[in-house]
């Protein structure tokens, strides 16, 4: 009976052990240039909001959304978001307090999204956010219901445990200047710490 000769995939154990260094640096390089790629992504998106809201600085926590993530959030997810537009005054000191309250608590990023076209345009996903958010956004005279910036959901587990719109309710001819005084500004930044820490809790 003849034997049969297995061919081996080695020729020797010094060939096996650089083919599995050299795999284990090929995977290395893969996993480190991927965490690269994506830390510039972010950087780019940071700069990015940071031009469009100049009082924010560059290294910041905002992430740019669509209706469909804000929706997924509010049907389940997590998340801390930004809804608003570069156009609306009250809306850069705003995301500079938001930005700043979020670092000191330890968060990982907001979701920004510019809702003004989908609201502009009746947009079906936009449509159904309102819907999701319900009591928490106004009614206007002609009894209907849109979001207004600067606004702040923060949502655990597809529960609203925060909604801050103060700001949107500001009549009157006040300008942002006068109306973000450093009291002012302490103020909000109190009570929008209070609600990060308990979006936080239990997560460290």
């Amino acid at each position: 009976m003849k034997k049969t000769n297995k061919k081996k995939l080695f020729k020797n154990k010094t060939q096996m052990v650089i083919y599995i260094i050299i795999f284990i640096a090929l995977l290395s390089l893969f996993i480190v240039v991927g965490q690269i790629d994506f830390k510039r992504e972010e950087d780019t998106e940071a700069k990015q909001f940071s031009s469009l809201y100049n009082l924010v600085d560059k290294d910041n926590l905002y992430v740019f959304s669509d209706a469909t993530d804000v929706l997924n959030i509010l049907k389940g997810r997590s998340g801390v978001i930004f809804l608003s537009f570069p156009s609306n005054k009250w809306a850069n000191q705003y995301a500079k307090i938001l930005n700043e309250v979020g670092k000191e608590v330890g968060l990982d990023k907001i979701y920004y999204y510019d809702f003004k076209k989908d609201r502009d345009e009746s947009n079906g996903t936009y449509e159904t956010i309102v819907n999701e958010l319900g009591m928490y956004v106004p009614t206007d005279d002609m009894n209907t219901q849109n979001i207004q910036a600067p606004t702040i959901v923060i949502v655990k587990k597809g529960v609203i445990i925060a909604y801050f719109d103060d700001v949107t309710l500001m009549r009157g001819p006040v300008t942002p200047k006068e109306y973000y005084t450093e009291n002012q500004i302490a103020s909000i930044k109190s009570s929008i710490k209070v609600a990060l820490e308990e979006y936080l809790k239990g997560d460290k």
